[in-house]
């Protein structure tokens, strides 16, 4: 076996490792931590990007987040941001796998918000 056949088996085995390794925490990241982004409020209705195939139920209630941009105190300051608690909301239907409704249930949660289950 040449040096080039020998590089390319190498690269696929690693590729077929890395392809199940991050499987693996996809599924585990899911299991213990389910969050999904707001994509849209109506009145006290929002949609949120989390489903049944994260393991959402209706009733379940979730912590609202925004990601606020930090003003950089110097020219060369690296730009940062912040996790900031905005509200809360509890799934009232789950769509489909990828989906649910949810009542707003306090705070101001806007699009692009980040949902997390409530520990």
């Amino acid at each position: 076996m040449g040096k080039r056949s020998v590089v390319n088996v190498l690269i696929a085995v690693l590729f077929v490792f890395g392809a199940a390794g991050c499987a693996t925490l996809e599924t585990a990241g899911h299991k213990y931590i389910m969050k999904g982004q707001v994509l849209d409020v109506t009145g006290d209705e929002a949609y949120l990007c989390i489903g049944s195939a994260e393991g959402a139920k209706a009733g379940q209630e979730f912590t609202v987040y925004r990601f606020v941009k930090t003003p950089a105190l110097a020219a060369k300051q690296q730009i940062t941001y912040k996790r900031e608690l905005v509200g809360a909301v509890k799934i009232t239907e789950v769509v489909d796998e990828h989906y649910a409704k949810a009542k707003v249930l306090k705070g101001d949660v806007r699009v692009s918000d980040v949902a997390e289950l409530m520990p």
